[in-house]
């Protein structure tokens, strides 16, 4: 697909071809064409070192995608992207450069504008607006060197420019994404620590994010080609709006001269876009405030837990939403600089809500993008959706990707609802589809029993021949993340897992790996430290499908005892295992006290969070019967140390008999194996591979498996 150039010539994205000696258009030109804004996330930006751009279970955009883009009535597609990641010695791998180019001309043969960035990337630019000493985002002493940093940027962005040189002004740069967002938490206001617990943002660290953003103005004016006017977008300190007077009183300075640059903010309204438990000093908001619940009044938009009313300015908020929008337009708008939202959304929240309640909050959630998008709109403002691609809890997609293929209409759609309220905001006509029903019906309101309810998890493996996992996990909220009372761990489920089938031997690489465990864990104080227990090592020989059981797991029976029990962040069940099938009803789970009396943590009223290869629903629980507590058997216990370059284990075999170690990568392949014979009673086996990172360590003695995540030095 073909468009017409500035000048009349017509050129396609590898030929993008007006002359360095005429000047692109300015930002106040291009805006008015930029329409509304669509992120390609969890792709591009993708770190190389985690998988690159697949490595977030998105597919590589292509053609059907980018299409797909457009016909929905998007005009711009910011593509958030990572360079750090894929150089060495500071040079960009030039196959990488090879695919962002995929994706540019993709954006641009279909007539939109791209706004290439430089996001996170591991922190190299984004955690470092710092110079000397300061506290990093893990809480430690750590000491940053501006000028290297500076010359990285300035390195990066003459290649990626030079790369781009002869594309027209439908390629946008945008020198970083959210810098400082990342600042260590937690500090004293005694040490500067002044935004909500963060590192204040002030004059002295501006005037270091200032240099960092001349720097790519640098790079980009010097490298030739259009690049002497092309748009460079830069940001807002953590792209906060609340910090856009910094940004003003400090300026950068183009080289090309004013007209030339856009400014960028981000806007997640905490509370209502991002927030997911409740704490002392505020409600999440489910609610719009132009459609708020008459039931569940705490969790609309604006309620104020200490006056116990609704304020209508809070975040989020239409008053709220006028003002800083306004404000952003006397600021830079007005003063010929036109202003990118460069992400924006609220997530939906499919497993706190159920039944009326979550189609209130689905239909207010829509009726939010649309105030968004007209007040954007209306102060020169191009607001960009966030979009991941998940269709999970929690998610901001509009246009599918993850889930079946593209067919060039609105089946592509994952979100009617929001991408028609935006469309309007744009004259554009509403498309015909509706995606509420469908969610609502997904998550029907359960009548309560006399027993509860409790939560249904299926799962079911992707592959045949990979180790994959289902996670159930609770967040815990503050107030109710102390666990130090009890001394262990109670849950009631019942149900049925089959495992194998898949496949039919041992020579294939999967049939005789066909199993299924669960383990139980939680994370624990400021560093989120993990430990876990066995809670079935066969959960497909010992789970009952008609009838509840009891599992109490003591912290004795970690593999290593939790520390900080005091702040307990989250707990949850894995379910491990290949060619897995099968469903599992969670009843509660129960702090046990030293008396051995019980109480309820979390009796699953509402849907907790799930991933990988589980799915879940709420359901009523009917039935009483139950098998008695049962403690995790002392033999369930296998002891590993792990050295570099090997892997250690101990384990109690019931008898005498052949057995086999295996280490099994994180995508399940079998890294190192051993045939041994196993004494009754205690035995020791090592294994060697020159594997690094993450793996499962597997002992099978007949039908006895002992299972354990392990990281490889």
């Amino acid at each position: 697909m073909f468009g017409i150039g500035k000048f009349g010539i017509a050129v396609g994205a590898l030929s993008l071809a007006s002359t360095a000696a005429f000047a692109l258009p300015k930002a106040t030109e291009i805006y008015p064409k930029m329409g509304l804004g669509y992120n390609i996330g969890n792709t591009m930006e993708v770190p190389g070192n985690q998988g690159g751009p697949t490595g977030w279970h998105n597919p590589f955009p292509d053609a059907a995608y980018v299409k797909a883009i457009k016909d929905a009535g998007f005009n711009t597609v910011r593509i958030p992207c990572a360079w750090n990641s894929h150089a060495s010695n500071g040079t960009i791998n030039a196959g990488w450069l090879d695919s962002v180019k995929t994706v540019v001309d993709l954006v641009i043969n279909n007539g939109m504008y791209a706004i290439l960035n430089s996001h996170w990337d591991g922190g190299w630019l984004e955690d470092e607006v710092f110079s000397g000493g300061h506290i990093d985002r893990n809480g430690n002493q750590a000491t940053t060197d501006s000028s290297k940093v500076r010359a990285l940027q300035e390195g990066y962005w003459k290649q990626i420019a030079d790369y781009f040189k002869t594309y027209d002004e439908h390629l946008i740069f945008a020198s970083a994404n959210e810098p400082g967002v990342n600042d260590h938490r937690g500090g004293s206001a005694a040490n500067g620590y002044t935004d909500n617990g963060q590192l204040a943002f002030n004059k002295d660290r501006m005037t270091i994010l200032k240099r960092l953003h001349e720097a790519c103005l640098r790079a980009v004016r010097t490298s030739g080609g259009n690049n002497a006017t092309r748009i460079v977008v830069v940001q807002a300190p953590r792209t906060e709006i609340d910090k856009v007077p910094l940004l003003s009183a400090q300026y950068p300075t183009d080289p090309a001269g004013d007209g030339y640059t856009m400014a960028e903010v981000h806007y997640y309204p905490y509370q209502y876009s991002l927030m997911t438990a409740d704490e002392d000093w505020g409600t999440q908001f489910y609610y719009y405030f132009d459609l708020p619940s008459t039931t569940d009044k705490t969790h609309n938009m604006g309620w104020n837990v200490y006056s116990k009313s609704i304020d209508d300015q809070a975040l989020g908020t239409p008053k709220q939403i006028a003002k800083a929008f306004g404000e952003l337009k006397t600021m830079f708008c007005d003063k010929g600089i036109p202003v990118v939202i460069g992400e924006m959304g609220a997530v939906k929240r499919l497993d706190a809500l159920s039944g009326a309640n979550l189609k209130l909050h689905l239909e207010g959630r829509a009726a939010w993008y649309g105030e968004v998008a007209k007040v954007a709109k209306a102060n020169g403002l191009v607001p960009c959706v966030w979009d991941t691609g998940d269709e999970g809890d929690g998610n901001m997609t509009i246009i599918r990707r993850q889930v079946n293929k593209f067919g060039g209409n609105v089946g592509d759609i994952t979100d009617f609802e929001t991408l028609n309220a935006m469309r309007e905001a744009y004259s554009l006509a509403a498309l015909p589809g509706n995606s509420i029903d469908s969610l609502v019906n997904q998550n029907p309101d359960i009548p309560e029993t006399e027993e509860g309810k409790g939560v249904q998890l299926t799962y079911q493996t992707v592959t045949s021949d990979s180790s994959e996992v289902g996670t159930l996990r609770i967040n815990l909220a503050s107030g109710k993340n102390n666990l130090s009372k009890y001394v262990g761990i109670e849950i009631r489920m019942k149900g049925s897992v089959e495992t194998a089938g898949g496949c039919t031997g041992e020579s294939d690489g999967c049939g005789e790996y066909g199993w299924a465990s669960m383990d139980l864990f939680m994370m624990t104080g400021s560093s989120w430290a993990w430990f876990d227990a066995s809670v079935l090592e066969q959960a497909d020989q010992q789970l009952d499908a008609t009838k509840f059981q009891t599992f109490q797991i003591k912290w004795t029976d970690f593999r290593t005892e939790p520390t900080d029990l005091n702040l307990v962040n989250a707990i949850g069940l894995n379910l491990y295992g290949t060619q897995v099938t099968g469903t599992i009803t969670f009843d509660y789970i129960k702090g046990i006290k030293a008396d051995g009396s019980t109480e309820i943590i979390d009796d699953f009223d509402k849907k907790p969070q799930v991933d990988g290869i589980a799915t879940a629903k709420i359901v009523s629980v009917s039935g009483t019967s139950a098998i008695k507590p049962a403690a995790v058997a002392a033999t369930s216990k296998m002891f590993v140390n792990v050295q570099y370059g090997s892997v250690m284990a101990q384990f109690n075999a019931a008898a005498t008999a052949p057995a086999k170690a295996m280490l099994l990568n994180s995508i399940g392949q079998v890294i190192a194996q051993q045939n041994f014979t196993a004494s009754k009673g205690m035995n020791t086996v090592e294994l060697s591979s020159d594997y690094r990172g993450p793996a499962v360590l597997m002992v099978k003695q007949g039908s006895q498996r002992y299972m354990q995540k392990v990281i490889l030095k």
